[in-house]
């Protein structure tokens, strides 16, 4: 009863003891949630910073925290601080306690880090690992294709677009069809132009829509002086999407020029206009009106049509056609004009993308921004006139 008496105390104590502890965990797991959650607000209010300030303070305070070493590194990587991503995920990856799934999820977002610092060597390593594994089967496959893209290794692109087109049922043609025709510009490169032509075959069949291989057709055509093949396929384009059509404006006026039916070509012409009155084919018109008609005829057109579908092309050829006649006081600011009229025109983007809305200078089949295909097309040089 004695020894009784002297347990009671002790066993009062370790009971409330053991009570503190809980309700520290407890209120522990209550301001972690509280952070958690304020962090997840900072990021849906795009404020990266604070939320990078609320996990790193959650990530020192609770270092076994998995969630949260993925999450700050993710903000790291989506700051630019690529090289601390790399160092969180690569740390995750090294604990021997991390689940298996954490641990696949830690090697994608390494796999990202690496593709985001340009190691494409390390990002395939990892992304090659993670192909037999469901949950990031697509991912991985869709990231590969991104390296091989970037490589220019067109064969693997192919193969894995094929793979990646299987498991998901995602349409993978249209990019398929750019891999087939760069592997026909190197063919072609090569002199090896039966290899060449298989491949545009094949981009063809596997888009019947892709611009690109037509117009590859058509230029092979010209260079060995078959004008009406290269007719057909630069028709082809226009009939593909006919906003590629100011693309190949002046190899139709080459090839029907060649062949001697340039009336055919400027009905046709002028059969599109009434759809489309951009620059580029008031250019063509003027430029038959100056050879058949002459000048007078040329600038009657220029003028009637700049007043209703003013363009920068319209006016610069207005320009030089006037300097050319070399009359008027108005010469010397016909220079002028002139001048203004091709460095706007030189400094001008002439193409922008459908997606993401890039403007470039020259063609890209792939956005560079947006990394669509097919996606940059020839913009139109129309000035909106006041009060329009």
């Amino acid at each position: 009863m004695e020894l009784l008496w002297l347990l009671l105390p002790v066993a009062a104590a370790s009971g409330w003891w053991a009570a503190r502890r809980a309700d520290l965990k407890r209120s522990r797991a209550a301001v972690r949630r509280a952070d958690y959650f304020k962090g997840l607000n900072y990021l849906i209010d795009d404020r990266p910073d604070q939320a990078i300030e609320v996990f790193t303070r959650m990530a020192d305070v609770d270092r076994d925290t998995a969630e949260i070493h993925l999450a700050l590194g993710n903000l790291f990587r989506r700051r630019g601080e690529v090289d601390r991503a790399i160092h969180i995920h690569g740390s995750l990856i090294a604990r021997t306690t991390l689940s298996a799934n954490k641990r696949r999820r830690a090697m994608l977002e390494l796999g990202e880090d690496y593709l985001r610092a340009g190691l494409l060597d390390r990002a395939e390593a990892l992304f090659r690992e993670l192909l037999d594994q469901p949950a990031h089967t697509q991912t991985a496959l869709s990231r590969l294709i991104s390296i091989f893209q970037q490589e220019k290794d067109w064969r693997q692109a192919i193969a894995y677009s094929d793979r990646l087109e299987r498991i998901s049922d995602e349409y993978q043609g249209r990019q398929i069809a750019h891999f087939c025709c760069a592997l026909a510009e190197e063919a072609s490169a090569r002199n090896e132009d039966a290899e060449a032509r298989s491949w545009l075959n094949d981009a063809l069949a596997r888009d019947p829509g892709c611009t690109r291989a037509n117009l590859l057709l058509g230029q092979w055509a010209m260079r060995a002086g078959d004008y009406q093949a290269a007719i057909i396929a630069f028709q082809a384009v226009e009939r593909q999407d006919q906003g590629y059509f100011p693309e190949v404006i002046a190899p139709l006026s080459e090839c029907y020029g060649a062949l001697g039916r340039l009336d055919e070509w400027i009905a046709h012409l002028r059969e599109v206009q009434q759809q489309n009155h951009g620059g580029r084919i008031t250019d063509a018109l003027v430029d038959w009106l100056l050879r058949q008609e002459g000048e007078e005829a040329a600038l009657r057109f220029l003028e009637r049509e700049l007043r209703d579908y003013p363009t920068m092309l319209g006016l610069r050829r207005l320009i030089e056609i006037k300097l050319a006649r070399g009359e008027g006081v108005e010469y010397a600011d016909m220079q002028i004009l002139q001048c203004i009229s091709a460095q706007i025109l030189n400094s001008a983007a002439r193409y922008r993308c459908d997606y993401c809305g890039f403007i470039a200078k020259s063609m890209h089949w792939c956005c560079p921004s947006c990394q669509q295909w097919s996606a940059i097309k020839p913009m139109s040089d129309r000035v909106i006139k006041m009060g329009a």
